[in-house]
């Protein structure tokens, strides 16, 4: 192979390691031309040719131009041809670039002559033939104040045009999902680790369902979810009803009690207040599945018996198994209370798990059934704007489903952002039927982790009813009445076992937690002096001179200290700050320029980064304090 292959691949190598080992072995297809033309080199593919054949350089530039150029910007590349794109966004983005090119051949061929090496060393640069690569670089740079922008040549999209219109609908749902991630991380990490220590007395009464692995073993379970098929399917359901195990959620659950229809097990494991779910049932005779962080009020209404069902990729849930013993591996779950219930019935044994109401999309204008929490909402083209939106029939009957504020305005002010949330995710996925379904980006971002479910465990047979909703791979597409005709009546589903939390222990491992939590304090004092140190150096000197510069390296490096390395080391710290760290995280990327202004704003953030742990260590304090008297 000729130099420049042996030192693009040399320089590969310590970026992506898979990929080049599989370029060094690669035998192209069909090997892309490289033409000279009006004294610029192109590349002629499938007849056609890559790159602007007047100026290539020229109009690498214009499609970068387009795109923001922000320290924390990301740039993918799709498609590499010559490189004209990549190599100038590489040597100018201020941000990340990440060069996808799916096509081998292209990639092969391009390495064979244009030497890459420089550019691909960049320590901002990564390189990737796979979707699975790129949304793992992709998650590694991703926040909440920046999305990745694509950056591609016309004539590259039309070689696939059927395959990057697949690739931008799966990047859609790839980043929608991580936005889900990191909205998590800020706004529900504190509160979920509250609501956590705060569920402690209650959680000693819930036994994990892993205790009841196989319970059910070789039953048939049917799995309801609020999608409008469920109306389709309340006949069949009450016709069959003693030949499977009802599991149900909580947004369906009135629609089942509104027919008679009670379910064997009740999940809800939202972190706010969604009590309206329940209200005026009688749920005696219903086990309820939940998580060891979701609301407490959840845990008032009267159930048969309580489960916790410790989902493994939720951090809060990682720390309790820590701290009470307990496994979580096989809990998975994709924080859909619909993944929580499928992967509920495969633990509890059952050999045949079918959905029902699991459309995951908004079925002729319908969005959810219509005895449901969310009845109020349809889908349809707004008449003044003629654009496909989410809306409300009855605003003030849907704020009153959704939430339990004792405030009307506050009710109403919480419906329309859900709405515009709603809103702002619509999307469209491929139907059962071939056809593109409008739904939200939360639901299309399901689709893919139901299927690879269902493939992961296959030895289940899985169903699902819908029939006219999003295609789920893995799933057989069959009626209700097809999947339940002739299974065998179920005599008992009596789930009896003996199960206590071992108190001393998790009191031991919670106070040990809450020491380490406070020696922060002594990291935040030494931080508020650099500042202090700091401040004073300003006012004297007025300007951002080398003797400001050197204080400010140290105040960032106390920062550091505290919000990475002490972050690592406790669970509880990274809990309580995450939010504020990624804000603070984004504004340090964001400040290239010091200036006496620059620098006193940065300043008095990281000094409100400390503010706000202090206030937190203190509130967790004393929450952990009353919880560890009362066990």
């Amino acid at each position: 192979m000729n130099n420049i292959f042996v030192k693009n691949i040399a320089a590969l190598v310590l970026k992506n390691p898979n990929l080049a080992k599989k370029l060094q072995s690669y035998l192209p297809t069909e090997v892309p031309k490289v033409v000279q033309e009006n004294g610029a080199y192109n590349l002629l593919y499938k007849e056609k040719m890559l790159h602007n054949v007047l100026n290539p350089l020229a109009e690498a530039q214009q499609i970068f131009a387009m795109a923001k150029n922000e320290p924390v910007s990301i740039h993918i590349i799709y498609g590499l041809g010559l490189g004209y794109l990549f190599q100038f966004a590489a040597r100018n983005s201020k941000g990340a670039v990440i060069l996808y090119e799916p096509d081998l051949n292209i990639l092969w061929s391009s390495l064979t002559v244009v030497d890459f090496s420089n550019d691909f060393l960049q320590d901002n640069v990564f390189i990737t033939d796979t979707f699975e690569d790129l949304s793992e670089a992709v998650y590694k740079k991703s926040g909440m104040k920046n999305s990745p922008e694509l950056l591609s040549l016309s004539s590259q999209r039309e070689l696939d045009a059927e395959g990057f219109n697949e690739f931008v609908s799966k990047i859609k749902n790839t980043v929608g999902s991580f936005y889900l991630d990191l909205k998590y991380t800020k706004e529900k990490f504190y509160p979920s680790l509250k609501m956590l220590f705060a569920n402690i007395p209650n959680l000693m009464n819930e036994t994990p369902l892993i205790h009841l692995k196989d319970f059910l073993k070789g039953k048939t379970a049917v799995l309801v979810s609020a999608g409008p098929t469920l109306d389709r399917n309340i006949e069949t359901l009450k016709k069959y009803r003693n030949k499977y195990v009802l599991f149900t959620v909580g947004t369906a659950v009135k629609t089942l009690y509104q027919h008679g229809i009670k379910p064997d097990f009740l999940s809800v494991i939202e972190t706010y207040n969604s009590t309206k779910q329940l209200e005026g049932l009688d749920l005696s005779d219903v086990n309820f599945i939940t998580e060891p962080y979701s609301h407490s009020d959840l845990r008032k209404f009267k159930f048969k018996k309580r489960y916790s069902h410790i989902s493994a990729n939720m951090p809060i849930n990682l720390f309790w198994g820590e701290i009470c013993d307990e496994k979580v591996d096989e809990y998975w779950s994709k924080g859909t209370v619909s993944y929580t219930i499928l992967n509920c019935a495969r633990l509890l044994g059952c050999s045949k798990i079918i959905l029902v109401g699991q459309d995951l999309a908004y079925i002729e204008g319908h969005c959810y059934s219509k005895d449901s929490a969310y009845k109020d909402l349809i889908c349809g083209q707004n008449p003044e704007t003629g654009i496909w939106e989410i809306m409300a029939k009855d605003l003030e009957s849907f704020a009153n489903s959704l939430s339990a504020h004792p405030n009307l305005e506050q009710r109403v002010v919480i419906a329309k952002d859900r709405l515009k949330n709603l809103n702002n995710s619509l999307h469209i996925v491929k139907g059962i039927n071939g056809n593109m379904l409008p739904t939200e980006s939360v639901y299309a971002a399901f689709v893919k982790p139901l299927s690879e479910y269902a493939l992961h465990f296959n030895d289940r047979d899985y169903i699902n009813t819908s029939l006219v909703g999003a295609q789920i791979d893995g799933f057989k597409n069959i009626s209700l009445e097809e999947a339940l005709k002739d299974v065998e009546d179920i005599e008992s589903l009596e789930l009896n076992v003996d199960f206590n939390y071992d108190k001393n222990l998790i009191s031991s491992k919670l106070n040990n937690k809450l020491e380490e939590l406070k020696s922060a304090l002594s990291i935040i004092e030494n931080g508020k002096k650099d500042i202090k140190n700091l401040n004073n150096e300003i006012k004297r000197y007025r300007n951002a001179n080398q003797e400001v510069l050197k204080l400010l390296k140290k105040v960032s490096l106390t920062y550091l200290s505290l919000s990475s390395d002490f972050s690592n080391k406790s669970e509880i710290f990274n809990f309580i700050t995450s939010a504020d760290k990624i804000n603070l995280d984004y504004e340090m990327k964001m400040t290239t320029e010091f200036t006496v202004e620059t620098t006193t704003a940065l300043v008095a953030k990281i000094e409100k980064f400390y503010t706000n742990a202090e206030k937190r260590i203190d509130e967790i304090d004393l929450l952990l304090k009353n919880v560890l008297r009362g066990l």
